[in-house]
Protein backbone atom coordinates (compact mmCIF):
# COMPACT_ATOMS: atom_id res chain seq x y z
CA UNK A 1 0.00 0.00 0.00
CA UNK A 2 1.64 3.18 -0.88
CA UNK A 3 1.71 5.87 1.55
CA UNK A 4 2.24 9.79 1.40
CA UNK A 5 4.71 10.82 3.67
CA UNK A 6 3.26 13.68 5.94
CA UNK A 7 4.73 17.33 5.61
CA UNK A 8 6.72 17.86 8.76
CA UNK A 9 5.04 20.43 11.53
CA UNK A 10 5.47 23.53 11.35
CA UNK A 11 6.95 24.26 14.72
CA UNK A 12 10.09 26.48 14.48
CA UNK A 13 10.14 30.47 14.78
CA UNK A 14 13.30 31.83 12.62
CA UNK A 15 15.06 34.95 13.19
CA UNK A 16 16.91 35.55 9.89
CA UNK A 17 18.42 38.27 7.55
CA UNK A 18 20.35 39.36 4.30
CA UNK A 19 22.74 37.34 2.49
CA UNK A 20 26.23 38.75 3.11
CA UNK A 21 24.63 40.19 6.66
CA UNK A 22 26.66 43.13 8.04
CA UNK A 23 26.65 44.24 11.76
CA UNK A 24 23.18 46.08 11.72
CA UNK A 25 21.97 42.68 10.70
CA UNK A 26 23.27 40.83 13.25
CA UNK A 27 22.78 43.69 15.68
CA UNK A 28 18.97 43.59 14.93
CA UNK A 29 18.74 39.67 14.85
CA UNK A 30 20.32 39.81 18.69
CA UNK A 31 17.26 42.42 19.56
CA UNK A 32 15.01 40.39 18.03
CA UNK A 33 15.66 37.36 20.41
CA UNK A 34 14.86 39.21 23.31
CA UNK A 35 11.06 39.73 21.54
CA UNK A 36 11.52 36.39 20.54
CA UNK A 37 13.31 34.59 22.87
CA UNK A 38 12.05 30.50 21.56
CA UNK A 39 13.14 31.20 18.02
CA UNK A 40 16.40 30.36 16.80
CA UNK A 41 18.92 32.70 14.73
CA UNK A 42 19.75 31.58 11.19
CA UNK A 43 22.34 33.16 8.83
CA UNK A 44 20.83 32.77 5.17
CA UNK A 45 24.21 32.65 4.14
CA UNK A 46 27.32 33.89 4.06
CA UNK A 47 28.41 37.81 6.04
CA UNK A 48 30.68 40.23 5.37
CA UNK A 49 34.27 39.98 6.52
CA UNK A 50 34.15 42.37 9.13
CA UNK A 51 31.44 40.04 10.47
CA UNK A 52 33.23 36.68 10.07
CA UNK A 53 36.46 38.29 11.81
CA UNK A 54 34.17 39.61 14.82
CA UNK A 55 33.57 36.00 16.08
CA UNK A 56 36.89 34.81 15.09
CA UNK A 57 37.96 37.26 16.89
CA UNK A 58 35.29 38.07 19.68
CA UNK A 59 34.92 36.50 22.87
CA UNK A 60 30.96 37.12 22.45
CA UNK A 61 30.34 33.24 22.34
CA UNK A 62 26.69 33.91 23.99
CA UNK A 63 25.34 34.17 20.28
CA UNK A 64 23.60 30.23 19.50
CA UNK A 65 24.00 30.77 16.34
CA UNK A 66 21.91 27.61 14.05
CA UNK A 67 23.07 26.67 10.87
CA UNK A 68 21.22 27.25 8.06
CA UNK A 69 21.89 23.80 6.46
CA UNK A 70 19.70 22.61 9.70
CA UNK A 71 16.54 24.44 9.60
CA UNK A 72 14.37 23.22 7.04
CA UNK A 73 11.68 25.70 5.64
CA UNK A 74 8.57 23.22 5.63
CA UNK A 75 9.38 23.68 9.63
CA UNK A 76 9.29 27.21 9.75
CA UNK A 77 5.54 28.37 11.27
CA UNK A 78 7.34 31.87 12.05
CA UNK A 79 9.86 33.88 10.10
CA UNK A 80 11.29 37.14 11.71
CA UNK A 81 12.89 39.05 9.32
CA UNK A 82 15.40 42.00 10.46
CA UNK A 83 17.07 44.48 8.19
CA UNK A 84 15.46 43.46 4.87
CA UNK A 85 12.53 42.89 3.23
CA UNK A 86 12.91 41.82 -0.25
CA UNK A 87 12.80 37.39 -0.54
CA UNK A 88 15.20 37.22 -2.70
CA UNK A 89 18.26 38.84 -0.34
CA UNK A 90 16.81 35.46 1.94
CA UNK A 91 18.26 33.06 0.77
CA UNK A 92 16.52 29.19 1.34
CA UNK A 93 14.18 31.09 3.44
CA UNK A 94 12.46 32.89 0.41
CA UNK A 95 10.90 29.33 0.07
CA UNK A 96 8.58 29.94 3.66
CA UNK A 97 8.42 33.59 3.16
CA UNK A 98 6.55 32.94 -0.26
CA UNK A 99 4.58 29.98 1.12
CA UNK A 100 1.29 31.61 2.29
CA UNK A 101 1.80 29.64 5.04
CA UNK A 102 4.15 31.25 7.78
CA UNK A 103 3.64 33.89 9.99
CA UNK A 104 5.99 36.91 8.87
CA UNK A 105 7.28 39.78 11.26
CA UNK A 106 9.34 42.27 9.47
CA UNK A 107 11.68 45.13 11.59
CA UNK A 108 13.40 47.19 8.55
CA UNK A 109 14.62 50.70 7.89
CA UNK A 110 15.14 50.12 4.30
CA UNK A 111 13.14 51.99 1.01
CA UNK A 112 10.43 50.26 0.21
CA UNK A 113 10.72 47.61 -2.72
CA UNK A 114 8.63 45.92 -5.23
CA UNK A 115 10.57 42.80 -4.54
CA UNK A 116 9.05 43.77 -0.43
CA UNK A 117 7.16 40.30 1.22
CA UNK A 118 4.71 41.66 3.90
CA UNK A 119 3.85 40.31 7.20
CA UNK A 120 1.07 40.31 9.91
CA UNK A 121 3.80 42.66 11.77
CA UNK A 122 5.68 45.16 9.90
CA UNK A 123 7.85 47.83 11.49
CA UNK A 124 9.25 49.76 8.85
CA UNK A 125 11.24 53.78 9.62
CA UNK A 126 13.24 55.50 7.83
CA UNK A 127 16.20 55.94 10.13
CA UNK A 128 19.87 55.40 9.77
CA UNK A 129 19.65 51.55 10.98
CA UNK A 130 17.53 48.63 11.86
CA UNK A 131 19.24 48.28 15.12
CA UNK A 132 17.43 52.30 16.59
CA UNK A 133 14.10 50.32 15.36
CA UNK A 134 15.01 47.67 17.25
CA UNK A 135 16.39 49.62 20.42
CA UNK A 136 13.29 51.91 20.22
CA UNK A 137 11.31 48.83 20.80
CA UNK A 138 13.04 47.23 23.60
CA UNK A 139 13.46 49.89 25.27
CA UNK A 140 9.61 50.38 24.67
CA UNK A 141 8.81 47.18 26.05
CA UNK A 142 10.92 47.40 29.28
CA UNK A 143 13.64 44.62 27.77
CA UNK A 144 16.87 46.08 28.56
CA UNK A 145 19.93 44.11 26.63
CA UNK A 146 23.17 42.61 28.37
CA UNK A 147 26.49 44.40 28.13
CA UNK A 148 27.59 41.92 25.45
CA UNK A 149 24.11 42.65 23.71
CA UNK A 150 24.45 46.08 23.63
CA UNK A 151 27.94 45.79 22.50
CA UNK A 152 27.01 43.90 19.50
CA UNK A 153 24.07 46.35 18.94
CA UNK A 154 25.93 49.43 19.13
CA UNK A 155 28.45 47.69 16.35
CA UNK A 156 25.74 47.77 14.12
CA UNK A 157 24.52 50.76 14.75
CA UNK A 158 27.92 52.86 14.63
CA UNK A 159 28.80 50.85 11.16
CA UNK A 160 25.19 51.11 9.22
CA UNK A 161 25.39 55.27 10.35
CA UNK A 162 29.42 55.63 9.55
CA UNK A 163 29.52 56.13 13.12
CA UNK A 164 26.90 58.23 12.88
CA UNK A 165 28.34 61.13 10.12
CA UNK A 166 25.71 59.76 7.31
CA UNK A 167 23.32 61.61 6.13
CA UNK A 168 20.69 58.98 6.42
CA UNK A 169 21.27 59.16 10.62
CA UNK A 170 18.21 60.24 13.11
CA UNK A 171 18.32 61.98 15.77
CA UNK A 172 16.71 57.96 16.83
CA UNK A 173 19.88 57.04 16.02
CA UNK A 174 21.64 59.30 18.61
CA UNK A 175 19.25 58.22 21.17
CA UNK A 176 19.76 54.55 20.67
CA UNK A 177 23.29 54.89 21.04
CA UNK A 178 22.95 56.69 24.25
CA UNK A 179 20.50 53.99 25.32
CA UNK A 180 22.91 51.23 24.52
CA UNK A 181 25.99 53.03 26.63
CA UNK A 182 23.96 53.15 29.29
CA UNK A 183 23.16 49.55 29.27
CA UNK A 184 27.19 48.76 28.88
CA UNK A 185 27.74 48.82 25.44
CA UNK A 186 31.57 48.79 25.39
CA UNK A 187 33.10 51.33 23.08
CA UNK A 188 36.44 49.67 22.95
CA UNK A 189 35.09 46.60 20.93
CA UNK A 190 33.25 49.20 18.71
CA UNK A 191 36.42 51.15 18.02
CA UNK A 192 38.27 48.18 16.76
CA UNK A 193 35.18 46.38 15.09
CA UNK A 194 33.73 49.02 12.97
CA UNK A 195 34.76 49.42 9.57
CA UNK A 196 35.38 53.49 9.40
CA UNK A 197 37.30 52.94 12.62
CA UNK A 198 38.43 56.12 15.02
CA UNK A 199 40.84 57.19 17.05
CA UNK A 200 40.51 55.94 20.58
CA UNK A 201 40.04 60.24 21.43
CA UNK A 202 37.14 60.44 18.64
CA UNK A 203 35.20 57.84 20.27
CA UNK A 204 36.00 59.07 23.76
CA UNK A 205 34.57 62.39 22.54
CA UNK A 206 31.58 61.02 20.67
CA UNK A 207 30.81 59.20 24.11
CA UNK A 208 30.45 62.12 25.78
CA UNK A 209 28.41 63.80 23.42
CA UNK A 210 25.87 60.92 22.94
CA UNK A 211 25.70 60.54 26.78
CA UNK A 212 24.74 64.09 27.19
CA UNK A 213 22.19 64.30 24.56
CA UNK A 214 18.69 65.25 24.80
CA UNK A 215 15.55 66.14 22.80
CA UNK A 216 14.68 69.65 21.95
CA UNK A 217 10.77 70.16 21.58
CA UNK A 218 10.65 72.94 18.63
Amino acid sequence: MNRTKSPPARTLEVITTHLNADFDALASMVAAKKLYPRALLVFPGSQEGNLRDFFVRSSFYFLDITRAKHVSPEEIKRLILVDTRQASRIGKFEEAARSGEVDIHIYDHHPDSPEDVHGSVEVVKPLGSTTAIMTQILAERGLPPTPQEATVMALGLFEDTGSFTFSSTTPEDFEAGAYLLRHGADLNVVSQMVTRELTVEQVALLNDLIDNASRLSG
